[in-house]
């Protein structure tokens, strides 16, 4: 069978037509997405590079590295560093590559059609496969939206003191406010996401200075792959963690905020350029998460290779720090800055990614199912299906947060499928991407990775699923 006959049947038909009438149905359809207003103009095609021009492109490929960067990756980092050292820093890098695939194919997605990945499964699938596909993805939001908020309410908790349950409910105001910039213009919410990420680079930064990591050592966690024995449960964890499956929707949503030409003598041009500046964009953005991510790691192994050095990683094996142990780590490592960097750090990575899984949210609600609504009561329902979990989760298992945050990770896993899968499906058709379809040698890359990706998330779900059968069975 070829691979337009496969295509055309596991997919509907799309129709475009020709590139003006094309144009036109695009443009109402990024209007239903987006305002007016919120629509960045990036001007003339450019005959050559452009800095500017990859400014105007600059802020979806930043705004979708924060989930690379919330409480959960954090965790990841600091697990990583007390266990392995800094043998898992080239695994972080090639994750990180990995992730900048994926996360290319879901932005071509909505530049090429002018569509996000949502809108896509809405008109593609089934109502019966789309409903099922839909509850997957939101529930797997607001196990991350659990994950974030508690981060939130955990960097309250260093700062001020406030309990978990009244910082989940700062959070929660804290990200109305910040998705409530969304109304003065996309430009004014990505700016404040690269505000925040500068935050984070500059708080785990200074921590990295205030250590004294061994440069050698570093340099060959970067450069030679080894993974230790003792460490296989966080290395396949880096792994399955680097694709979260509501950045997929995101991501080929906010792609949406920039008005690229269609007319019919420069849309394949336009299409190029734009391909280029967000592709090139996302590996910057990316690069500095990687960065940031890899600081955590190196700070915690240089903490954990003080003193006796295998004491300190059976130690670790035995019981790995949570995000507040760590808090009381570093005060021991650097005094009371330590703690007053990471509390900062980490409050910018629970609110940040709070905010952009909000936005998923939204993009998810009104392009897989169609619901229209004004964009607060979207923003309201959209926080509100969270928080009433969330809550529950900071009031019932405030000893056990590390634990459920295992979990959440569970659920993420559980959903992966259902985004990725869709998303490869969608590059690699020519009936939706034309001549911008993925080619023969890259789609065999992406099934490839997928499986890989998803083996270690099966590979990582088992042994907790046991955990959580035997707590059961205990309990009962």
């Amino acid at each position: 069978m070829s691979q337009h006959s496969e295509d055309s049947s596991l997919l509907k038909n799309v129709d475009c037509g020709t590139p003006e009438q094309s144009y036109s149905s695009t443009l109402e359809r990024e209007f239903e997405v987006h305002d007016i207003g919120n629509l960045v103009e990036v001007g003339d095609l450019e005959p050559a590079f452009s800095f500017r021009k990859l400014l105007r492109f600059a802020g979806p490929g930043f705004a979708m590295s924060i989930a690379y960067l919330d409480p959960g990756n954090i965790c990841s980092d600091l697990h990583c560093g007390a266990v392995a050292g800094y043998k898992l820093i080239w695994l972080l890098f090639l994750t990180h590559a990995l992730g900048l695939y994926v996360q290319t194919l879901s932005a071509r997605i909505g530049i090429v059609t002018g569509r996000n990945l949502a809108q896509h499964c809405h008109e593609q699938y089934a109502r019966s496969i789309r409903i099922p596909l839909w509850l997957v993805c939101e529930l797997a939001i607001i196990g991350s939206d659990i994950q974030e908020s508690i981060g939130t309410a955990i960097a309250l908790y260093l700062l001020f003191g406030v309990q978990i349950w009244a910082g989940i409910l700062v959070a929660a105001l804290l990200s109305y406010v910040i998705l409530g910039i969304q109304r003065f213009g996309a430009r004014k919410v990505e700016a404040l996401f690269i505000a925040m990420i500068a935050i984070m680079c500059a708080c785990f930064g200074v921590e990295v200075f205030m250590s004294s990591p061994d440069v050698r050592e570093i340099t060959k966690g970067l450069l030679i792959p080894r993974i230790p024995a003792s460490a296989t449960v966080q290395a396949v964890g880096i792994v399955g963690a680097v694709i979260m499956p509501h950045n997929l929707f995101l991501h080929s949503a906010l792609v949406g905020t920039r008005r690229i030409k269609r007319a019919a003598d420069v849309r394949h041009a336009s299409i190029r350029e734009a391909n280029f500046y967000t592709t090139l964009e996302s590996g910057v953005a990316l690069l500095f998460s990687f960065a940031i991510n890899a600081t955590i790691m190196i700070v915690f192994a240089d903490i954990y290779s003080r003193g006796n050095s295998a004491k300190s990683v059976h130690m670790a094996e035995q019981h790995l720090p949570g995000l507040v142990e760590a808090a009381d780590l570093l005060r021991g490592a650097f005094g009371d800055l330590g703690p007053l960097l990471w509390a900062i750090g980490l409050l910018s990575s629970g609110q940040s990614s709070t905010a952009t899984g909000t936005m998923a949210g939204q993009y998810l609600m009104e392009g897989m199912m169609r619901l229209r609504a004004s964009p607060w009561l979207r923003l309201f329902i959209s926080r509100s299906t969270s928080l009433v979990p969330t809550m529950l989760v900071g009031v019932l298992f405030t000893s056990r947060l590390d634990q459920f945050d295992e979990w959440l990770n569970v659920l993420q896993s559980l959903a992966l499928p259902f985004a990725l899968i869709p998303t490869l499906k969608l590059a690699q058709s020519s009936h939706v991407m034309s001549e911008f379809a993925v080619g023969p040698r890259w789609r065999a890359f992406g099934w490839l990775a997928a499986a890989v990706i998803i083996a270690l998330n099966v590979y990582l779900l088992l042994p907790l699923i046991v955990d959580l059968a035997s707590y059961g069975v205990a309990a009962a």
